[in-house]
């Protein structure tokens, strides 16, 4: 295959990670808001119980890709060499310059820690660092990544503060007593 291509097409894949994980955050809001409503609606069920949204649910941070940490080590490193602090006090570089390599040195730097394959490759490429001897194809591993991130949306679509808070008004009440008979709870025997 035609290596521009190839290219366009990575290209491709990194911008669908970045609308899955915006659509996640805003998935995330949602259900948050829908599982207040929820706990509210049915609290006379439950005593004391609230319900949260698991940490291993939250956004964008447990959003990884498969890569060994050899592999993400290296083109950092790539990066660091071109953008960190003590590289860069020659009088080759304007205030202004200077301050953007750091900038993107800091943000390559917590990319590596929160495990954003696409955003350190993203910097790598704005740098004009050829990655090629690293990891010749990416691509696998995004694919990965794009799954993790829609399953997990289509998850919290399928909870019970998700469907409560998007049932029509005129649904509620036969809803909730789906809800109800589904989990088990009445009034009189309390969990």
């Amino acid at each position: 295959m035609n290596e521009r291509l190839k290219e366009i097409q990575k290209r491709k894949l990194r911008q669908k990670v970045n609308y899955l994980r915006t659509e996640l955050e805003e998935t995330q809001m949602i259900f948050e808001d829908s599982l207040q409503t929820f706990t509210k609606d049915f609290s006379e069920y439950f005593e004391k119980k609230t319900f949260d949204a698991k940490e291993e649910d939250s956004v964008v941070k447990d959003v990884e890709y498969d890569i060994p940490k050899e592999v993400v080590n290296k083109v950092f490193k790539k990066i660091a060499t071109k953008t960190h602090p003590d590289k860069l006090v020659s009088d080759k570089y304007s205030d202004k310059q200077r301050d953007d390599l750091v900038e993107l040195y800091k943000e390559a730097q917590k990319s590596v820690e929160s495990k954003d394959w696409s955003r350190v490759v993203e910097i790598a490429d704005e740098l004009d660092i050829d990655t090629s001897d690293v990891v010749n194809d990416d691509s696998d591993y995004i694919e990965i990544s794009i799954g993790t991130i829609e399953s997990k949306i289509k998850n919290l679509k399928q909870t019970y503060a998700w469907i409560w808070a998007h049932t029509q008004e005129q649904h509620k009440e036969n809803v909730k007593k789906e809800i109800v008979k589904s989990l088990g709870l009445n009034k009189e025997n309390k969990k």
